[in-house]
């Protein structure tokens, strides 16, 4: 439900921008988890990096909490400049429906309210705060024309042109300080009956320019026809492998984790600035005897049906790589069912599994992974998982602090829905 913000629109007030304020940057060991519950930022609390509770009851930004879905937030990725965006579009789209309001993520103090200068769709923030990347309105797609607006005034600062990326785009990743946009991508084939060989490109977002592209030996990827027809529609497959940029920029991880469970899968690693391909490793758990005899019954997760993605996240130091991904396969009356393939800690360098949350609890496979986040020190990675199917207690949503290494569940909170995180400058 969250994610249909921007595409029903509710009425949204405009005030005039007051004087802009100087931007602070925050060094990561000065960054704090928060959560929210709120489409527009209200209800931003921070959480104790130990015991998971409330820091404090009173939220960071100053704003009445709303069920309703045409607001989002967005922040900077140093921490210190928050977004608050309230879509009001209607047909035609004029600029003065979209509200944006900037806040100090550190003081929650109000910074700047605005429309933009034309209709667009806000993307996020530059790592700084000062600039907001966004598209024209309507939505389009991400090589869509790119505008760079000034997060003081809504004035449009400079432009990316359009450009096309030949094949079906199945991952992407930006590099913004270097103005470079990553992907994965297989030949176009409406009619494909299996996963395509896929390529890593890599193109400069500044001309639209392909810099360079890459067979990943064996790697498929892709949708395709499965040839069955459920209640007169028909059912279509889809591989989803993780693209992730290392936290200096100077690499790219694939993760191809499909079978049952995540310790199993290959990555690639590749240089993100040559396409040059650095390691292609496999990794995996090693599984007792009993694990064998026992293992969990969900043969759909061993299915390509319907879906397969695969996420991954690199731990702070650039050493490690967190993979977890989820599994879907329609029956024949039509019912989806959802099943959690596990995550695991693997090193780069060698490969090795090294912490999985594999039958760490009863039905752990019925969980749903919403976000993950590392610590900034890289000492506990953080989850938030929704339990479904037969997990106990069903239709609970928690936060947990893990071991960054072992992926052990050190510390736990229960919530009654869903939050969003958010890194943010320390008060």
């Amino acid at each position: 439900m969250r994610w249909i913000v921007a595409l029903l629109f509710l009425a949204a007030a405009c005030t005039a921008a007051p004087a802009n304020p100087p931007i602070g940057q925050s060094s990561p060991s000065e960054l704090d988890l928060y959560v929210t519950d709120s489409f527009n930022g209200a209800g931003l609390l921070a959480v104790d990096p130990l015991t998971l509770q409330d820091r404090s009851a009173k939220p960071l930004l100053a704003i009445a909490p709303t069920g309703a879905n045409n607001s989002w937030t967005v922040a900077s990725s140093d921490g210190s400049t928050i977004a608050v965006l309230n879509y009001n579009y209607g047909k035609p789209a004029a600029a003065r429906d979209l509200d944006i309001t900037i806040f100090d993520a550190r003081s929650g103090a109000q910074q700047a309210q605005f429309n933009p200068e034309v209709p667009v769709i806000v993307d996020g923030l530059s790592a700084d705060g000062t600039r907001i990347y966004a598209r024209n309105w309507p939505p389009a797609e991400a090589t869509a024309e790119r505008l760079f607006l000034d997060a003081r005034s809504g004035k449009i600062v400079e432009r990316e042109p359009a450009f096309a990326i030949v094949g079906d785009q199945v991952a992407l990743t930006r590099d913004e300080k270097a103005r470079r946009l990553y992907g994965l991508v297989v030949p176009s084939d409406q009619e494909a009956t299996m996963p395509r060989a896929a390529d890593l490109g890599s193109w400069d977002l500044k001309t639209g320019k392909e810099l360079w592209r890459l067979r990943l030996p064996s790697l498929v990827a892709g949708e395709w026809k499965t040839g069955r027809i459920v209640d007169g529609a028909e059912v279509r497959s889809r591989l989803v492998p993780a693209l992730a940029l290392s936290p200096d920029r100077r690499q790219l991880a694939i993760v191809r984790a499909f079978g049952c469970c995540v310790p199993n899968g290959t990555i690639w690693l590749v240089d993100a600035d040559t396409g040059t391909l650095i390691s292609q490793r496999t990794f995996a758990r090693p599984a007792s005897l009993l694990e064998h005899l026992f293992a969990p019954s969900i043969a759909a997760a061993k299915s390509f049906d319907e879906y397969v993605v695969v996420s991954a996240t690199f731990a702070p130091g650039g050493e490690m790589v967190y993979v977890h991904a989820r599994t879907a396969k329609v029956d024949d009356q039509g019912d989806q069912k959802t099943l959690y393939l596990g995550m695991a800690a693997v090193t780069l360098r060698d490969g090795v599994v090294r912490g999985d949350d594999i039958k760490m609890e009863t039905y752990w496979f019925d969980n749903r992974m919403e976000w993950v986040r590392a610590s900034s020190d890289g000492k506990w990675l953080y989850v938030f998982l929704h339990h479904s199917g037969g997990a106990d207690p069903i239709g609970a949503h928690f936060l947990r602090r893990l071991d960054a290494t072992t992926l052990r569940v050190l510390a736990e909170r229960r919530f009654d829905g869903y939050r969003e995180p958010f890194v943010l400058a320390r008060r």
